[in-house]
C-alpha cells in the first residue's frame, strides 16, 4: 500500500522513513491510516480482491523467536486488518525456530540473509483446520522478498491445495532520491528460483 525511500532527501522520502518506523513499532494510529486507504481503493483492485472469500491471515514471524509479551508487529497489522473487514481470522502459524540475523543490519543485498536461511528457520503450527482455500502472509515492510518466499514455500508445504498471497504494508525503494507518493499500491507476482536460491522481483 505504501512506499518509503531509504536514501530519499526530500520530504516525502523522510516521511516515508518516520512512516515506516512507526508500522515497525506496531502503531495503530498509522496502521488505521493505511487501511483508510486501502478502503479508498475500486471495488475490483486487486489488493481487494486478494483480501476476499474471507481468506486466513497469517502474520510473518520476526528474525527471532517471539519471547512472551514480546512485539510483534506483523501480528497487530493483521489484527487490525481482521477487525476493519480485510480477512476472515488471524492464524499464527509460522514461527521462527532460531534468530537469523536482521536484514535491517546490513547495507547491501549479499550480506542479508538468503531465502534458504530463512526457510530453514522457519516452522508450521500444526493447526486443526481441515481446509484451507486462501492464505495472505501478511508483512509490514517488504524488501526483498526472500523472508516473504521462505515463508510462503513453508506454508505450501502444509497447504498445497490453498492459494498463498503476499500482502506488505510498506515496500522499500532503496534506490529512489526523490519520493513523489507514499500511498502507492501495488500489485504483482515476484518468482523464486531455487536453482539460484533468489528472488526476482516484479520491478
Amino acid at each position: 500500500m505504501l512506499e518509503f525511500s531509504t536514501r530519499g532527501t526530500n520530504d516525502k522520502a523522510a516521511l516515508s522513513r518516520r512512516i515506516c518506523g512507526n508500522l515497525k513499532s506496531g502503531s495503530a494510529q498509522m496502521i488505521l491510516r493505511m487501511i483508510y486507504y486501502m478502503k479508498q481503493l475500486p471495488a475490483d483492485h486487486p489488493i481487494k480482491a486478494m483480501f476476499s472469500d474471507m481468506p486466513i491471515l497469517v502474520p510473518a514471524p520476526r528474525s527471532a523467536p517471539l519471547v512472551e509479551g514480546g512485539l510483534w508487529p506483523t501480528r497487530i497489522l493483521a489484527d487490525f486488518l481482521v477487525r476493519e473487514g480485510f480477512g476472515g481470522s488471524v492464524q499464527h502459524w509460522l514461527e521462527r525456530t532460531k534468530r537469523v540475523p536482521k536484514s535491517s543490519n546490513f547495507s547491501s543485498a549479499d550480506q542479508r540473509p538468503s531465502c534458504n536461511t530463512h526457510y530453514d528457520s522457519l516452522h508450521v503450527v500444526p493447526s486443526p483446520e481441515a481446509f484451507v482455500h486462501k492464505i495472505i502472509l501478511i508483512d509490514d515492510v517488504f524488501t526483498l522478498g526472500r523472508t516473504s518466499t521462505a515463508c510462503v514455500r513453508r506454508l505450501k508445504e502444509t497447504y498445497p491445495d490453498a492459494q498463498v498471497f503476499v500482502f506488505a504494508a510498506m515496500r522499500t525503494r532503496g534506490f529512489v532520491k526523490t519520493l513523489d507518493e507514499i500511498v502507492k499500491p501495488s500489485y504483482n507476482q515476484m518468482v523464486y528460483r531455487p536453482e539460484y536460491d533468489s528472488v526476482k522481483l516484479p520491478d
